[in-house]
């Protein structure tokens, strides 16, 4: 079976994988923070510097990671193509678009120089493509970074301890719903990508009809979601799943205050020197 490292915990011994985990959520918040106020995209360097180090800190497997960025490739893909063509600004010059390129390219002359195209990218379209994906690939880093170094028990006594406070919520069942998301995510991919090798081994992507090959993936990979839902629900059921149970006990050091000085710091850099 494919195994894909987005969203999944890695055990391993390290300063992170020992951090408290409330402090690694408040972590979280403050990078992905610091990735929205970010103005331009000289701005996200010093955050994703930050998230580069804390990879590679958590000895995580950032090949593996980077192989599976290709499930949002498309996304940012998306964007920059829609952001390029429909955020109204400077065009792009003609003298690095237009006569490099076109030059090459042997079309009859009513096609070989398409100026609708070069009037409609425009400069600022593009540099709003670029900040969307950088917030992007940012937030993935840092949610990589959570997911990779904190199990799924921690993360939900870290929802359940946070929304303990807070009247007329139910913190232990919140908290449950969030965990089962982070439990069928990989699921999900890894379902997907053994679909994937499946049917290439059986030359489905060989028909011309995009909507059936589209088909023969989605419904098979929602049907199978959903049973492997049941599955769990049955497996809480058998054993006895109940929300009265004892509460965790965190505890912090010194080196975790650190960690989170530095993510404090990165978010007011980037507001000062946004302004």
């Amino acid at each position: 079976m494919a195994q894909i490292t987005f969203f999944r915990y890695i055990h391993k011994d390290t300063i992170l994988h020992r951090m408290d985990p409330r402090l690694k959520l408040l972590c979280l918040l403050l990078l992905s923070l610091s990735a929205s106020l970010a103005a331009e995209p000289c701005h996200y360097f010093v955050p994703l510097f930050i998230v580069a180090i804390a990879l590679f800190a958590a000895r995580l497997p950032i090949l593996a990671l980077l192989r599976d960025m290709w499930f949002f490739a498309l996304l940012i893909i998306i964007v920059l193509v829609s952001n390029a063509f429909n955020v109204p600004g400077d065009p792009i010059p003609e003298q690095i678009f237009g006569t490099k390129i076109i030059s090459w390219i042997k079309l009859p002359d009513t096609l070989r120089y398409p100026e609708f195209i070069l009037q409609s990218v425009s400069v600022q379209g593009v540099v709003a493509g670029l900040r969307f994906a950088g917030r992007l690939i940012l937030i993935l880093m840092v949610c990589t970074v959570m997911t990779g170094t904190t199990s799924l028990l921690a993360f939900k006594n870290t929802i359940e301890w946070f929304l303990r406070p807070i009247p007329f919520i139910p913190e232990v069942r919140v908290a449950t719903i969030i965990n089962l998301v982070f439990v069928l995510i990989p699921v999900i991919f890894d379902t997907y990508t053994e679909m994937m090798n499946a049917q290439k081994s059986r030359c489905v992507g060989l028909r011309k009809n995009p909507f059936k090959r589209v088909s023969f993936i989605a419904f098979p990979l929602l049907s199978r979601t959903l049973r492997r839902a049941d599955e769990i629900v049955y497996a809480m059921e058998s054993r006895c799943y109940s929300e009265t149970r004892t509460r965790a006990e965190f505890r912090t050091n010194k080196i975790d205050w650190l960690v989170f000085s530095v993510c404090l710091a990165i978010l007011l850099f980037v507001i000062f020197i946004s302004e």
